[in-house]
């Protein structure tokens, strides 16, 4: 089952353009959304304690604001665009259930949206412009360095 795993997930995936463009949108709103947390610090500061992360919001903001500036780095170049998509759909799971839950609206529908869309760029991969499509040999059960 694990190997099966990391087979799917080192397929570089399909080459369609259209993937391209997914992923490079993906990756600008996760950028944007990421450094807007550092930008924005003491306002994400008062969100993340509204949502219930009382105990630490400023570390949560800076948590979540790495995940998304790293992993759209990662869609925008190609760098295993499964991996990092299924890390992100694990960050929106994240929003939906603390921000959505809250705040309802726009907080509800859009990390529903970009769960599917992640998930598209997940199943399928993105080849086509990518600097790693694959996940390395190096980090696969019995690869070269395991």
């Amino acid at each position: 089952m694990t190997n099966r795993i990391f087979d799917r997930l080192a397929d570089p995936g399909r080459g369609d353009w259209a993937l391209v463009v997914l992923r490079v949108l993906l990756a600008a709103l996760f950028l944007q959304a990421g450094i807007g947390k550092f930008i924005g610090y003491d306002e994400y500061v008062d969100r993340f304690d509204r949502w219930g992360f009382g105990f630490a919001p400023g570390a949560v903001a800076i948590l979540v604001g790495l995940v998304e500036v790293t992993c759209g780095l990662a869609l925008l170049l190609g760098v295993v665009p499964r991996l990092f998509s299924l890390v992100l759909i694990g960050n929106m799971v994240g929003a939906l259930v603390t921000a959505g839950r809250v705040d309802g609206g726009r907080d509800i529908w859009l990390p529903l949206v970009l769960i599917a869309l992640l998930g598209v760029l997940a199943a399928l991969g993105s080849s086509r412009l990518a600097a790693a499509p694959g996940l390395p040999e190096s980090w696969r059960p019995g690869g070269r360095g395991a």
